[in-house]
């Protein structure tokens, strides 16, 4: 028989596979390999696997909104879960395997969900089809790059070919070198997104498989952690399950449709913030201005000026804590204890200070590790309270790395959260994560990979009691800028660093691209009008008048318009236009919460690359667009090409206090900016403007 659902056709006879049928083949959903079985492809290819051709159809649950299909293999049950949104084309798919039998199953690779029939198998078609990958690292986060599969690597070689195309992360920063999504565009209007929701290890491949019984032409394997990539392996008592991360995955016309679905699928998953509703505007006083070492002095001198620039949340970032300077306090951190040193009077004495300016206060903690040198905690905690891998701690740049599974772990952290928020006062938490921990732990026995996974539910499930305790809290999400921007981590905070990029002329190559993976009113991005770059130097007036233009704090503030701003840097400093002009900033972003809240990205020049002399995104719903245009270091000319809003009104949104030089017709922008680095911000509307 043939199921319909979620715009995918499902072929379920009893005694077969079950299988999608898809581009005239039928594609097997399900794919799995035990411990010491005979492993079917002779490379590192995760298809074919000896269970996923046993399968055999044995029934199905359908209700509205979920399909559940169950296959058996001997003594393994298989049921691969899809649940499909009514807003958008996006299906959620995860891979649920139960123990049958009743002996143990060591399990070491598990498909989450897999997709034959990409293109052909033939040099025309692997021509055709392209890929984006999302490249990402520190500084130069969300970075997509497109390139075909014949470049790739697939020759359509008329054999087996051992070649694939594979992204993979081993470790907790999920997105350290690449994020767990990609976009096959098989022809001009056809295109597949993915995005595995995996905040530990995950893994992607897209090869050919000429193999009987599977229909030709590239293929689509996606999953988590496995015996191969990872050091993981699975044990299953009788009558155990496991289930694999999800991943999402929708179809659509362009790169805009079907990052828009992925927007839109990702507000359905998203921890809910009530603190958070109103998308307050941040200050963090780390960025070109405390840096690691706030003060009482200085905290007392910025919180007015951020309070009149209409800032909604002040925070002090790392360095309230500790007794040690702040250039070297990481390898102490892990009691989270105010700083008599740095805060004399006391941290509740400033977070008062800041509610008196009408602030809510933010405290910074890195909740998963403690410093080689902080003695005291090292003492405290037993020995399964760390990653260890053969008996021995696991430690990187100075930190271990906190097991939640050990009770006495969470019985600590949950005093420290009672104080922080109880005894302090924060209405605010940044959780940071500075380190990746490798491989994971084998300290309960398990594969390192497996014991990564485990402590990581058990981290995000004390987040989870965290957030029920203090519903009011607001929580971000940071690892050194975005080394964690994984759809279930992004899921899990109130917003998140997108970057720790310390240059604005760099930024708009990141802010442009950013929306593809984390949402508009989730991606925080740096605001520092006085970028003084050199930790320890304290810029002056003199120094501002001389270094910072109106065009450098009008970049700044677009760079973050798209999204959420964490303002920064010596605002004092600068001149009364120049702060005239942040607050115009500051208040622009506040009257487009609502309309963020809803809005999905476009890319009408495609996807920024570093290195660009321009850069151009937008934020549409309701006939109505945001859009942002960057020139960078070019000679200030910026083209956008925007066919479906031609007969739109178009006027300078930010600044508007500033004559901007620009043409709008047959849905063609051109905006003359200022040679060198400059940027605005535009609204085009059709129809009726009410915002």
């Amino acid at each position: 028989m043939q199921i319909q659902f979620g715009g995918l056709t499902f072929l379920l006879e009893q005694g077969r596979r079950a299988a999608i049928l898809y581009r005239g083949g039928e594609s097997p959903i399900a794919e799995c390999t035990l411990s010491g079985q005979n492993k079917i492809s002779r490379d590192g290819k995760h298809v074919p696997t000896a269970v996923g051709a046993e399968l055999q159809f044995c029934g199905y649950r359908l209700s509205e909104d979920t399909l559940e299909i169950e296959q058996r293999a001997g003594g393994l049950c298989s049921e691969v879960v899809f649940r499909r949104y009514a807003d958008c084309g996006v299906l959620r798919v995860f891979h649920r395997i139960r123990n049958c039998s009743a002996e143990p199953l060591a399990v070491s690779q598990v498909s989450a969900f897999v997709l034959f029939g990409l293109c052909k198998d033939s040099l025309r078609a692997l021509r055709r089809t392209r890929l984006y990958r999302f490249c990402n690292s520190w500084h130069c986060e969300c970075q997509p790059r497109r390139i075909s599969l014949f470049e790739a690597g697939l020759y359509s070689a008329g054999h087996a070919s051992f070649r694939r195309i594979y992204g993979s992360n081993k470790g907790a920063w999920s997105t350290k070198e690449e994020l767990p999504q990609g976009i096959v565009e098989s022809d001009a209007e056809s295109f597949l997104m993915f995005c595995i929701e995996s905040p530990d290890d995950w893994y992607w491949e897209l090869g050919e498989c000429p193999q009987e019984g599977y229909p030709g032409g590239a293929y689509l394997y996606t999953g988590g952690a496995d015996a191969y990539e990872h050091e993981w392996e699975l044990r299953l008592a009788p009558q155990e399950a496991y289930e694999t991360p999800t991943v999402a995955v929708c179809t659509g016309t362009s790169v805009d449709d079907v990052v828009a679905q992925m927007t839109r699928y990702r507000r359905h998953i998203r921890a809910p913030y009530a603190g958070d509703a109103a998308l307050p505007v941040v200050f963090n006083d780390y960025m070109h201005l405390s840096w690691d070492s706030p003060s009482e002095e200085g905290t007392r001198r910025m919180v007015p000026v951020a309070a009149a620039l209409g800032a909604d949340v002040y925070v002090i970032d790392c360095g309230w804590h500790n007794e040690e300077d702040g250039s070297i306090i990481y390898p102490y951190v892990g009691q989270w204890r105010e700083s008599n040193k740095r805060f004399p009077h006391g941290i509740r004495n400033i977070i008062d200070y800041i509610h008196r300016h009408g602030m809510k206060a933010g405290l910074w903690l890195e909740p998963e590790v403690v410093g080689e040198k902080c003695t005291e905690m090292i003492a405290h905690y037993p020995e399964d309270a760390w990653f260890s891998v053969g008996g021995n701690p696991v430690i990187v740049g100075g930190r271990r790395f906190l097991d939640y599974r050990c009770e006495a772990v969470r019985t600590y952290m949950d005093a420290v959260i009672d104080r922080v928020v109880g005894e302090y006062g924060a209405d605010y938490l940044k959780f940071d994560f500075n380190q990746d921990c490798g491989s994971g732990t084998d300290a309960l026995g398990d594969k390192p990979g497996r014991g990564l996974e485990l402590a990581v539910q058990a981290f995000f499930s004390w987040v989870d009691g965290v957030r029920r305790r203090y519903p009011a809290l607001i929580i971000e999400g940071c690892a050194s800028g975005g080394q964690r921007l994984d759809h279930f981590s992004t899921s899990q905070w109130a917003l998140v660093s997108s970057s720790d990029q310390t240059d604005y002329r760099k930024y708009p190559w990141i802010a442009a691209n950013i929306l593809s993976a984390v949402l508009p009113e989730q991606a925080g991005v740096w605001s520092y009008p006085v970028d003084s770059w050199v930790k320890g130097f304290a810029p002056t007036k003199d120094w501002v008048r001389a270094h910072v233009s109106d065009e450098t704090v009008i970049m700044n503030m677009v760079n973050a318009m798209l999204g959420r701003v964490h303002l920064a840097s010596h605002l004092e400093l600068l001149s009364e236009e120049q702060q005239a002009l942040v607050a115009e900033g500051i208040a622009c972003m506040k009257r487009l919460a609502a309309f963020k809240r809803h809005a999905v990205p476009c890319f009408p020049e495609g996807f920024a690359r570093f290195g660009d002399r321009s850069a151009v995104c937008g934020l549409r719903a309701d006939g109505q667009m945001l859009l942002a245009v960057w020139s960078i270091g070019g000679d200030g000319k910026v083209e956008a090409n925007l066919p479906a809003f031609s007969s739109a009104q178009c006027e300078v949104l930010y600044p508007a206090s500033r004559a901007t030089d620009f043409s709008f017709a047959n849905g063609k922008l051109t905006v003359f900016l200022p040679k060198g680095s400059s940027a605005r911000c535009f609204w085009l509307e059709l129809g009726r403007r009410d915002r």
